[in-house]
């Protein structure tokens, strides 16, 4: 059931990845429209991205405490009730309401290269697909039916959730955190469930040796699977839980994957949004339709990297594990940050480069897909390191890097003004000079990562915060 879960919420999760950029096909000719300039309607609208930010830190700490099903469920009526507005609003502030009232809450997947891998290409093709089709629905219908056609996939999608996307959070015990070095009670835990009269799981004798973590969680039926709430999963206090994103930015670990996650990802979101205002302009002159089957370039690189970055992650972390004497070090998984400093900055500086100089369209286009697929190596990187240093703290971890929003929302007021006074190519190269830098930096967190973390677990701070 939580394999069907993982599924579910992929599927979801693409749908959503489509929903913040599928209007911006349409930027030059709304902001027309409205007599407004390209970089305001840009920036107003970006408060979006504001309000998923801030509104991920409560859903985080809603999620810890009564499990992810309740936030799924409740999280896509907002969705539904927004982009219903968003059909009926005929005016540049009933849109920005509409999309600020959207809640969201992003959630990772405490797995290894391929599931991250299968996520991020989830959400790669929810924005690329869906800015290739709501290109033709804006220049056919109008972008009023951008939203109209998700409200009606939304409501397909509650339904389909609710029957289908079981709880996928359970109380853990501790002794069962055998990676974390916890005192192993797993002994003491069966003689109690023997006396209770539980029966542990049954193991085939397949010739491995026999541990004793072999207790299966209870089986439930169908029918309570399909309750919204399964009670909690956490005693700690709301406000103990909300405030652990904010005080998890003290770990060197937590703060450096901020930066190449956050930056690297945020830097898609914009160049995303000045696609009208680039491409709708000569020498290409591109229609509305035709400026939304430039992200047939990302889509294409997103589906790639997924093939290419998953099994590579693995594969390398494997090989330097036997390198190392078969002792797996969690900065293993920083090594492929090399290919997104070599791919990714060619992108940048290829695709400002060639917009500065009018190269044929199928230029920029390709380095625009080029940074997709670059990128993906940064984010498999990071996900993993950070669910390999902080695994008992790691939704708490992905809610502090997912700051980014804050980074995002702040470029899209004026990276528009700033291509249109400075040029494209001195944007993307400084874009790209900081895309260089950060993934340099990983090089020093491979060096001394593994004196990081032993600092760490000496430091008395970091113990309380990790224990509250």
């Amino acid at each position: 059931m939580r394999k069907d879960a993982t599924r579910m919420f992929c599927l979801f999760h693409s749908r959503q990845g489509a929903l913040g950029p599928m209007i911006s096909p349409g930027y030059a000719q709304m902001s027309e429209d409205w007599h407004m300039s390209y970089n305001t309607l840009n920036g107003g609208l970006g408060w979006g991205i504001f309000t998923i930010d801030i509104s991920c830190f409560f859903t985080n700490a809603f999620a810890v405490i009564w499990g992810r099903r309740p936030i799924f469920l409740l999280g896509i009526l907002p969705l539904f009730i927004s982009s219903l507005w968003g059909y009926f609003a005929h005016s540049y502030s009933s849109l920005l309401a509409s999309r600020n009232s959207r809640v969201y809450r992003d959630v990772a997947f405490r797995g290894r290269g391929l599931r991250l891998a299968m996520l991020g290409l989830c959400l790669s093709v929810g924005v690329g697909g869906g800015s290739i089709i709501s290109g033709y629905i804006i220049e056919d219908l109008g972008w009023n039916w951008t939203y109209g056609i998700c409200a009606i996939l939304y409501r397909v999608w509650m339904i389909v959730l609710f029957f289908f996307c079981p709880e996928t959070a359970y109380r853990r015990h501790e002794a069962y955190n055998t990676d974390l070095g916890t005192k192993d009670h797993t002994e003491e835990l069966a003689e109690k469930r023997a006396a209770a009269g539980e029966k542990p799981s049954e193991i085939e004798d397949s010739g491995q040796v026999e541990t004793n973590t072999s207790w299966s969680e209870p089986k439930h039926s169908y029918w309570h699977s399909l309750k919204i709430f399964h009670g909690r999963q956490c005693d700690d206090a709301y406000w103990k839980v909300l405030t652990r994103p904010l005080i998890m930015l003290i770990f060197p670990q937590v703060l450096f994957s901020f930066f190449p996650y956050g930056l690297t990802t945020s830097w898609l979101i914009v160049v995303g949004s000045i696609l009208a205002q680039v491409f709708t302009v000569p020498p290409y002159s591109f229609t509305v339709s035709e400026v939304g089957l430039v992200a047939v370039a990302p889509l294409v690189g997103a589906i790639i990297g997924a093939f290419v970055t998953g099994p590579l992650a693995d594969w390398v972390v494997k090989f330097m594990s036997r390198r190392n004497k078969g002792v797996y070090e969690p900065e293993f998984r920083l090594v492929i940050v090399v290919f997104s400093l070599i791919i990714g900055g060619i992108s940048f500086f290829g695709f400002g480069w060639s917009l500065e100089v009018q190269d044929l369209w199928i230029g920029p286009v390709i380095f625009y897909g080029l940074q997709y697929f670059s990128v993906g190596f940064v984010t498999i990187a990071v996900y993993g390191y950070l669910t390999d240093c902080h695994r008992d703290k790691a939704p708490e971890a992905f809610a502090a890097i997912n700051l980014r929003n804050i980074y995002s929302f702040g470029m899209n007021y004026f990276i528009a003004n700033w291509i249109t006074s400075q040029g494209p190519k001195e944007v993307f190269c400084i874009i790209g000079g900081i895309h260089v830098f950060i993934c340099l930096v990983a090089v020093l967190i491979y060096i001394f990562g593994k004196r990081c973390r032993s600092w760490t677990s000496r430091v008395p701070i970091f113990q309380t915060v990790m224990r509250a």
